[in-house]
């Protein structure tokens, strides 16, 4: 990128805004400029001219111009025969999107009916491997639309269809719940694992403050590229206050968001949260999920993880105890016919053991008694 700018700036000193009246910028080597279309008419004979001279060779087949609907006609004109292509509808740029409100709706709308069938192909991996399907979900799918979402304002309503998927196939394949994801859950499950929830984010309900935040953190540059000042410099302690900032309101957000799930979820559900919340409790979630470190799930443990987290009913378990008592978590967790109790001093046994075994000689575990 370094490279880049040195190089342009050499270019950018024949065309600039003094000499052309166009307001431009320059990403690496696309090159953007706005003004009337006779000035742009100029600023591209001059980039024609100018750029190949010190290598920068412009390509007129992938240059567009996005006129207003009233200037069409005149565009076309001036810029016949330069091989631009001239429209009054949009034009993808540098990953977001120039143009009207119609065309910035079909560009989102393209961009959620792929992200919609990606969300499909990793449902069908949560049903075989839901660990790995989680860690690629809150690790990678769900960043693919944070650029639209920062860079396109008023797109909440165009996401629904992704938010939807997301929560009628994604998270049932995940999660193999049998019963409906309703309003409070999924808001909870948005919440980061931290606070006891899952870090699976709603794209619809984050869209306004993505973008948002990105306005307000960008404003310094933009004021800078509207002012054409080449020289000027971003105050880069004056952006780490506003990123933390938006850190502590995001939070704060979050915070008031658990309370208030807390107040109309049932008491066992609110005790679960307060566990999950516990130091170390979220480690399954927040961890890569690496086979040859022990760190990955089988689908029957992930499954069963998440439903101990959140009280919900664990999937094959008898509903009566061979002891004789009325079965569920709690009581198979305590009683001393189902192994469990026996189960959790032995972890305890064995990992003193491999500790000890790393500084002591002769260590040994107790012998498993027989029965008389």
């Amino acid at each position: 990128m370094a490279m880049y700018a040195i190089g342009l700036s050499v270019l950018q000193e024949e065309i600039s805004y003094e000499k052309t009246q166009v307001k431009q910028v320059a990403y690496a080597d696309d090159l953007t400029g706005a003004g009337k279309i006779s000035e742009l008419k100029k600023w591209w004979a001059l980039v024609e001219k100018n750029g190949p001279t010190i290598g920068y060779t412009p390509n007129a087949t992938k240059s567009i111009l996005i006129v207003k609907p009233e200037h069409y006609e005149n565009g076309v004109q001036l810029f016949r025969g330069s091989g631009v292509t001239v429209t009054k509808d949009g034009q993808r740029h540098l990953g977001a999107v120039i143009g009207t409100e119609e065309f910035k709706a079909k560009y989102v709308e393209e961009k959620v009916s792929e992200w919609v069938k990606e969300v499909g192909v990793l449902s069908g991996m949560a049903k075989t491997e839901p660990h790995a399907a989680y860690s690629a979900f809150t690790h990678g799918l769900q960043h693919r639309w944070s650029f639209v979402k920062r860079t396109i304002p008023g797109i909440s309503r165009l996401l629904r269809p992704l938010e939807e998927s997301i929560r009628k196939t994604f998270l049932p394949a995940l999660l193999k719940t049998n019963f409906i994801i309703g309003e409070d859950m999924r808001e909870l499950l948005s919440l980061p694992p931290r606070l006891g929830g899952m870090g699976i984010t709603s794209p619809e309900k984050m869209a306004e403050e993505e973008n948002r935040n990105s306005i307000n953190l960008t404003r310094s540059l933009t004021e800078k590229i509207v002012a054409q000042d080449a020289k000027g410099e971003t105050d880069q302690n004056v952006i780490l206050e506003l990123k933390k900032t938006m850190s502590r309101n995001r939070q704060s957000a979050q915070m008031e968001s658990l309370e208030r799930l807390k107040n109309v979820m049932l008491v066992e559900t609110v005790r679960k949260i307060h566990i999950a919340q516990e130091t170390g409790a979220s480690n399954c979630l927040t961890c890569l999920p690496i086979r040859a470190k022990g760190f990955s799930l089988n689908k029957q443990e992930f499954v069963d993880a998440v439903a101990l987290r959140y009280g919900w009913p664990v999937e094959g378990l008898p509903k009566t105890c061979v002891c004789g008592d009325p079965n569920n978590v709690d009581h198979t967790m305590t009683c001393e016919k189902g192994g469990f109790v026996c189960i959790r001093h032995d972890e305890v046994r064995d990992l003193t053991a491999s500790m000890l075994r790393e500084v002591c000689r002769d260590v040994s575990t107790e012998p498993t008694l027989l029965p008389l």
